[in-house]
């Protein structure tokens, strides 16, 4: 059997960070690409809705850090404000011609318009070029950092508790920049998260600024991981900047096999099972995550009959279930309809939407496959390291997944099987629908 592996320090990082900007509207925002996947999915209040995210707190006037649900606040010094404006100003001129050479197009929010990823990656070359930590984005690939060794060489200093700075640049889609400068300072960690904004004769100035307390961060195998906000569950706290680019062959398994299904609310990669066993595995779960991978669309409760008997669900027409779940697997068709609730007399079968007494809420997790092997038989098995920055760690659990792929495109998921584990929970394994839950362990 023939194995591909990734080379280097791992490296398949999400990039996921909130900075948020009181609602002035002369303002720019920075919001760092990436984001939650498909099943990272706001847990609902105790009356069942989503909770409000709260606007960012006003800078405290009297100078002293500010702490609130978002972080604890630290007034920049007028010296570190001068040295950003300056730099911003500096920047603008590295990256000004291809700025005013960017069409503008329409954005998808009000009153924005966007460069497109050409000019982009045309301002992002330039501010590399010129020896900045810049993030390389892409629109198929995470970002990773161009000159990271910059990262590197501060988080030395900080090892060995030297005072220390190094700023990360970013390019938005809007075309405008923004900036983390990481700093080391007495002992303390901060960062101050910055963004510019061309104003009419072309020059970038300095728009926004703020800075927060470290609460946490290290380098891990991974890249550099930090966090500055307190967890809350509208919100991601922590952010992965990768090191280096992923191997695209590797990231496309897992962009079409195992991000799609995920961890959240479905159980699949959480449990041990292979084709003559398939334990606990809950199918019913599985349908809007699969619908999606099958159409490229969402599917939503509102479109089919609903029943309370013999508990709340929606109920969904066999052919449809059947077209979308039942051909990924190896299993009979009677089985399969014993596992997944099968009304016969209706012909269909239950599925329950995701609601206020079924979501079980946790961090968001990041798969990435880091080895793909191939065997004799036709199968592949996939390793899958899941990482959860939210609970500071590259390397929460492991599973090794076996499927057969077709020249069609046709699959089926054969086994799953957890290969490591760490001390921290994992997401519940267990199903929406309450008559298909199993006895927990102790």
């Amino acid at each position: 059997m023939m194995k591909y592996t990734r080379l280097g320090k791992k490296d398949f990082i999400w990039i996921a960070a909130a900075v948020v900007a009181a609602a002035v509207a002369a303002l720019l925002v920075f919001l760092p690409r990436g984001g939650k996947g498909p099943d990272a999915i706001p847990a609902p209040n105790a009356a069942g809705r989503p909770e409000e995210t709260p606007s960012f707190p006003e800078r405290d006037p009297g100078g002293a850090p500010a702490e609130s649900a978002l972080g604890v606040r630290v007034p920049a010094t007028r010296e570190e404000t001068a040295k950003l404006e300056a730099a911003m100003r500096e920047i603008g001129e590295l990256c000004r011609a291809e700025y005013l050479r960017a069409e503008k197009l329409p954005s998808d929010n009000p009153g924005q318009e966007t460069i497109g990823q050409e000019a982009v990656d045309a301002m992002e070359a330039a501010l590399s070029g010129a020896g900045y930590c810049v993030e390389n984005s892409d629109a198929v690939y995470p970002d990773y950092l161009e000159n990271a060794e910059q990262l590197d060489r501060f988080w030395e200093d900080v090892l060995k508790e030297q005072d220390a700075a190094a700023a990360v640049w970013a390019v938005t889609p809007s075309g405008s920049v923004s900036c983390r400068v990481f700093q080391f300072a007495d002992g303390k960690g901060y960062c101050m998260h910055a963004s510019g904004q061309w104003d009419d004769a072309g020059a970038l100035e300095l728009a926004y600024l703020e800075k927060k307390e470290i609460l946490y961060w290290d380098m891990t195998s991974s890249g550099f991981l930090y966090q500055d906000t307190y967890l809350n569950r509208q919100w991601t706290a922590a952010a992965l900047l990768r090191l280096e680019p992923v191997d695209h062959d590797l990231y496309a398994w897992t962009e079409r096999y195992i991000a799609p299904i995920g961890y959240h609310d479905v159980n699949l990669f959480l449990l041990d099972w292979d084709s003559g066993d398939f334990g606990d595995v809950c199918f019913n779960d599985l349908l809007s995550r699969m619908y999606r991978m099958e159409y490229g669309d969402y599917l939503y409760a509102r479109d089919y009959p609903y029943s309370d008997e013999p508990f709340p669900h929606s109920v969904i027409p066999a052919a449809l279930f059947e077209s979308v779940i039942y051909q990924h697997f190896s299993i009979s068709l009677d089985e399969f309809r014993e596992r997944a609730f099968y009304d016969a007399e209706n012909d269909a079968y239950p599925w329950q939407t995701l609601n206020g007494g079924n979501i079980a809420y946790y961090p968001e997790l990041i798969p990435e496959v880091t080895q793909v092997t191939e065997h004799a038989d036709g199968t592949v098995t996939l390793l899958v390291n899941v990482l959860c920055p939210d609970q500071h760690t590259d390397h929460l659990f492991e599973h090794e997944v076996t499927m057969k792929t077709e020249a069609d495109g046709s699959f089926q998921y054969l086994s799953n099987r957890l290969v490591y584990r760490g001390k921290t929970e994992l997401p519940s394994p267990q199903a929406r629908i309450k008559a298909l839950r199993f006895a927990a362990e102790d």
